[in-house]
Order: C-alpha cells, then sequence, then structure tokens
C-alpha cells in the first residue's frame, strides 16, 4: 500500500486501527494518518486521552475517529476488539502497538502477574488482531499490519527478559508473516525503534533522562521520527524497519560480535539498566 495517499482521493479513504493510541508512537501515527486523510479507529486505555485526540483529528483533517476502550490484558476484550477487526469491511491498516515495559529485577523476583499480562498484549493481542484483520485485507488484496517491536527484539537482554522476549516473538512473527503474505498485496512490518521519548520510562517510575541521551549508541528519537521512518519503509516494502541509522547499527552487532562477549555486554548493559 502507498500510505501517502492524499485525502482528496477517493479511492484511499480507508480505515486505520491504531492499539495503544492514547500517547507515544500510537497518537503520533494516528495524527499522521489523520493528517493523510485515513479515518481511524483508536484504541487503549485511558480514554480522557483517547477522546481529546480523536476529537482534535476530526476538527483538524475532516475525518472519522471512533474510540474503543480496550485492556488486550482481558481475554472478553480483546475477542470484542478482534469482532471489531474483523467486521470493518474498509480495513486499510492494522497498527498493533499496544505493549508496555517490567524490569529492573530478576526474572524470579518479579510478580507473575505482570510476565503473564506482557504475554497477553505483547504476543496474544498481536496474533488475535492479525488473525482478525487478514481475511478482509486479503479479499481487499491491499492493505498492511505494522507490528510494533523494538530494537530489543535483537538481543536477550537480562533484567527485561520477558520485554526482550515478546518483542522479538513480534518480530520473528512479523518476518514469517510477511513472506507467507508475499505477492498477496498485503504487507507485513516489524517496527523495531530504539529509545523514543514517550511517557514508557516515565510509567515505569524510571527518569527518562537517563535514557534520552543526546549522543552515541542510546540517542533517543521522537515518537514523530519513528511513524515517519516506519511509513517510508512501507513505501519501499521493507519488512523490518529499525529507525535511525545508531539503531540499525546496533541491531547488526548480534551478527558482528561473538556470543560469549554479547554476553558479557549484555549483563553489563542489563545491570546498569536494572539500577
Amino acid at each position: 500500500m502507498n500510505p501517502d495517499r492524499s485525502p482528496s482521493n477517493a479511492d484511499a479513504k480507508g480505515v486505520v486501527l491504531i492499539t495503544g493510541a492514547s500517547s507515544g508512537i500510537g497518537a503520533a501515527f494516528a495524527r499522521e494518518l489523520g493528517r493523510r486523510g485515513f479515518d481511524l479507529i483508536l484504541t487503549g486505555r485511558r480514554q480522557e486521552q483517547l477522546e481529546r485526540l480523536a476529537q482534535a483529528l476530526r476538527h483538524t483533517h475532516s475525518i472519522r475517529a471512533e474510540v474503543i476502550i480496550a485492556e488486550l490484558a482481558d481475554d472478553a476484550a480483546l475477542e470484542q476488539l478482534a469482532e471489531r477487526v474483523r467486521s470493518e469491511a474498509q480495513l486499510e491498516m492494522l497498527i498493533n502497538n499496544a505493549g508496555f515495559g517490567s524490569g529492573g529485577a530478576p526474572f524470579h523476583q518479579q510478580d507473575y502477574a505482570v510476565h503473564q499480562a506482557m504475554l497477553k498484549v505483547h504476543v496474544q493481542a498481536t496474533v488475535r488482531l492479525t488473525y482478525a484483520a487478514l481475511p478482509t485485507l486479503l479479499a481487499r488484496r491491499r492493505g498492511a499490519i505494522i507490528n510494533v517491536s523494538s530494537v530489543a527484539a535483537f538481543f536477550p537482554i537480562p533484567y527485561q527478559v520477558m520485554y526482550s522476549a515478546t518483542k522479538e516473538f513480534i518480530r520473528a512473527f512479523s518476518e514469517a508473516l510477511a513472506i507467507e503474505l508475499r505477492g498477496s498485496g498485503v504487507q507485513v512490518q516489524a517496527l523495531c525503534p530504539g529509545f523514543t521519548r514517550t511517557d514508557f520510562h516515565a510509567r515505569l517510575g524510571a527518569d527518562p533522562e537517563r535514557f534520552y541521551r543526546t549522543s552515541g549508541p542510546m540517542k533517543a528519537m521522537s515518537a514523530e521520527e519513528v511513524v515517519q521512518a516506519s511509513l517510508r519503509c512501507l513505501a519501499r516494502g521493507e519488512v523490518i524497519c529499525v529507525p535511525g541509522a545508531h539503531n540499525r547499527f546496533v541491531s547488526y552487532l548480534p551478527y558482528l560480535v561473538p556470543r560469549r562477549l554479547q554476553h558479557w555486554l549484555l549483563g553489563h548493559f542489563g545491570r546498569q539498566m536494572a539500577m
């Protein structure tokens, strides 16, 4: 698909469903795709933020912006959202962006309920909504699914065991599905951003400026920069999208650095992040 379609082109009108749309990368996708004339279905848990965003997009771009409050770790809520995806005849794009972080302690010392919720939000919801979207997209022979992974998907990160593992699942799932769907007219992308200036770390109770350094491989990008990179990758048909030259360099390290040295470096990095 061509995400640069003009809102004046009647054939371009379609619906984009975005999970985790209340802030950060999800909200940036909503603003950019609304500007390009797509109707939107915005989902998340924070109703006030979603309603405010939807109202602004309706007013500014004269598009339809529907809000659905959904806790994706809840099986019943996920099934309801999957049915909404399945029933949308004009579905053009699904963006599985919902996610959260955890960490700061060894795996066995963290609350198992948090591990379980992360599996449901990162893995189960991504798979379920993708499964619900594909029949419509394939019937239309057009459209795209963007699954938001992370540069953490390229590394086994201690003290963030579940986060890096579930993000690696999203990357591998997306890449395999993209190969399977080749020639169908439907694109699949794994978006793998590095540190991004959102409320992600603040919601973990961490000081964001610890993560948002201004130089070196830890340099943070804005959510808007990540979205622009994703849509450029989509226009070029790239399956794995790693925004930022510094993040692309980091993503190549597993292929360049011996595994034993990788493990030592990751252990040091994980301990520093957990402090």
